[in-house]
């Protein structure tokens, strides 16, 4: 009850007013029952700086108190250790909400600097991370699955469906009023279940609280009521599965975009997926190199560096390097941090060992992508569970008016439109099995390299470790065989 020594050798003045001794010795308690008490009433205590100092350092809390944003907009808040790194946090989320396969999931953060999203390391301390308080993250997909559909259990699926909504909704993927109707459907059926007549009556009015696109005209409702009339006895399992059948199908479905401009200065935007890297440009796709193709991803500074295998194995000094510039340090480290992730999971057998400290200056950036891959994750004994029951979240949280006061609004690259959108996916259509091939990065054709690239001098990789900064070699891949 009484402060210690060490508080009277701070304070020795006996002689003190009153009102002074009173507030040490409210601050004090305060300190063990009431933090946020205790800091207004430092605050306001005329203390000299020395004796701040010491207050400071006995009322500093211990724990971080982190917010949870989960996919259905819902908030929780845990405490967690003041050194906690972040996959402590990311395994009490996944525990919590019971999920089996968060080897696709991860959380993300606001970048304080430039504004955007950043995933959070999960060998690194949060406080490290994030500097200031509050500490807010986002439970999101960060890598998408080729073939959805082969996920295990209906709350990893579910959780699928809700990330594809919202990427929907933000305009992150694109596609035609029709596709959308489609989709719309399947969401309808998962939640209303079958279309009744006396229950639901004529026309489309039933739908009015649902949002399935940005900016989503009148007549798109009555499109969703026509399928959705359609998918009488569809479980809502089944119903989110062909949910997630046809969005994989969409151009931009798990391309992870960044805006760039190429060696001319003309804006490009990168994207990457499970598949390789993409290259738009005026609302096009002028490039793709899968993952095979890829010798290395540098980067230095603003520039970004893409090194492509030759055509012939026996020409290997005429691989091809494309450059290009992106707006920041940050922008540029934070899109090459996505590429390496994004090959490590998709195309090994297991994850590389983070480099180690040998004692000595080092150059090149020391992140390696540290969580299981997709083959580990697909022979994990985890999902070897009991089905667990879970409450699928209303649409009524999917407003436009919720989107845009709980999830941060981002400032959507422009991303292109291809004609393969305008085909509506038939509902009714049973897909024969696909070949593995079909759900896996393949060897795709790359396409023809654009005019103003052909210019771009042909370099050799540096192989000595001390020259190659901040790169990536993607040595000891595996071919989709293989996988």
């Amino acid at each position: 009850p009484n402060p210690p020594k060490t508080v009277k050798r701070f304070f020795p003045d006996q002689n003190a007013t009153e009102p002074k001794q009173i507030e040490i010795e409210a601050f004090w308690r305060g300190v063990g029952s009431n933090l946020l008490d205790a800091v207004e009433l430092y605050l306001s205590c005329p203390f000299t700086s020395k004796q701040r100092t010491f207050c400071t350092k006995m009322g500093r809390s211990s724990t971080l108190q982190c917010e949870v944003q989960l996919l259905d907009d819902q908030s929780t808040i845990l405490d967690l250790d003041k050194n906690a790194k972040g996959l402590v946090l990311f395994d009490k989320i996944c525990e919590k909400i019971e999920v089996a396969e968060k080897d696709y999931f991860g959380l993300r953060y606001i970048d304080e600097k430039d504004g955007q999203y950043n995933w959070l390391d999960p060998l690194r301390p949060i406080k490290k991370q994030l500097k200031h308080e509050p500490y807010h993250f986002y439970f999101a997909v960060k890598f998408y699955p080729p073939n959805p559909t082969a996920l295990v259990e209906d709350i990893t699926r579910y959780l699928m469906v809700l990330q594809l909504r919202e990427d929907l909704l933000k305009g992150r993927i694109q596609c035609s009023i029709p596709i959308h109707a489609l989709l719309g459907s399947f969401v309808v059926q998962a939640e209303v279940g079958d279309y009744d007549h006396d229950e639901h009556g004529d026309g489309a009015g039933y739908l009015s609280e649902f949002k399935f696109c940005p900016k989503q005209p009148d007549e798109m409702l009555q499109k969703v009521h026509q399928f959705h009339a359609k998918h009488r006895g569809m479980t809502p399992e089944d119903a989110e599965l062909q949910y997630l059948d046809n969005a994989r199908k969409l151009p931009l479905y798990g391309i992870d975009l960044h805006q760039a401009a190429d060696a001319e200065g003309q804006p490009v935007i990168i994207g990457v997926s499970a598949w390789g890297i993409h290259i738009f440009h005026n609302n096009r796709l002028i490039n793709k190199f899968v993952w095979p193709k890829i010798v290395k991803i540098a980067f230095k500074k603003k520039k970004f560096t893409l090194t492509i295998r030759a055509a012939s194995e026996s020409d290997y000094y005429a691989a091809t390097v494309l450059s290009f510039k992106l707006g920041s340090l940050r922008a540029t480290k934070r899109l090459w941090k996505v590429g390496v992730e994004h090959h490590s999971f998709f195309r090994l057998s297991q994850a590389d060992l983070p480099p180690k400290d040998v004692g000595f200056i080092k150059l090149g950036s020391k992140f390696r992508y540290s969580g299981r891959t997709q083959h580990q994750a697909r022979h994990s004994q985890e999902i070897l569970r009991n089905p667990r029951d879970f409450e699928r979240v209303s649409s009524k949280r999917f407003s436009s008016k919720v989107l845009d006061g709980n999830r941060r609004t981002e400032d959507i690259p422009e991303v292109p439109l291809q004609e393969e959108e305008e085909k509506v996916f038939d509902e009714e259509k049973k897909d024969d099995e696909k070949p593995a091939e079909s759900t896996e990065p393949g060897e795709a054709p790359v396409a023809t390299m654009r005019k103003q690239n052909e210019d771009l001098s042909r370099e050799i990789p540096f192989l000595t470790p001390f020259r190659n900064v901040n790169s990536q070699h993607f040595t000891g891949t595996y071919t989709n065989d293989e996988l």
